[in-house]
């Protein structure tokens, strides 16, 4: 497949966006259940103890198949975002269970409803499944230009760290290279309906 060559990233925004929303509902659950199974083999999804997804919306690859066996799984924990009240223009991550209850947020994305006594600290989640509109072979990652996950997981500029952060995408989502600004954060994995990429 070739892969879209453009350096205007609100113009990439707007192509990818539109591909992503001409996909039906039975498209984007089948290529979701590929992604979900490539990520289940993996050894970074089995070793994981705290896991972060998002709720997928307007077209985008739906993790949320990761989760529908796992919630009886003493093993692992999962987290949604939150956009934080505290820290403006941050995300913060909540735990869910099968009980949580959600509302929707300023972008009509469902968030859990959770006390600020039950969030993690963000450099204790092991693995981050993170949205995206595009990506490159170099682990540049394109996302709506909020900027949200940049500054949440600035600090993996700054420290080692053991959080993974791995995109979750369809495969014509792949760019063949993305300007990459100082502030962004990169993958550290890539998984799509037919790869997956350590970067």
């Amino acid at each position: 497949m070739p892969k879209l060559n453009i350096n205007n990233k609100d113009k990439i925004r707007q192509i990818l966006s539109h591909k992503r929303s001409r996909l039906t509902t039975q498209e984007q659950q089948q290529k979701s259940e590929l992604i979900v199974k490539n990520i289940k083999q993996s050894s970074e999804f089995i070793q994981a103890k705290n896991i972060a997804l998002y709720h997928a919306v307007r077209g985008e690859a739906d993790p949320s198949g990761l989760v529908s066996s796992n919630f009886t799984n003493l093993n692992k924990q999962f987290y949604l975002p939150v956009i934080s009240l505290n820290k403006e223009n941050n995300l913060v991550f909540a735990p869910i269970n099968e009980s949580t209850e959600y509302k929707h947020n300023s972008f009509s994305i469902p968030e859990p409803i959770v006390k600020n006594s039950k969030l993690i600290n963000t450099e204790d989640l092991d693995l981050v499944i993170m949205p995206l509109l595009g990506f490159d072979n170099k682990g540049n990652r394109l996302g709506m230009g909020g900027g949200y996950y940049d500054r949440c997981f600035a600090f993996k500029k700054l420290q080692t760290n053991k959080t993974i952060l791995m995109g979750f995408a369809y495969d014509f989502q792949q760019l063949a290279s993305l300007n990459a600004e100082p502030w962004d954060i990169g993958l550290d994995i890539l998984a799509t309906e037919s790869q997956f990429i350590h970067f």
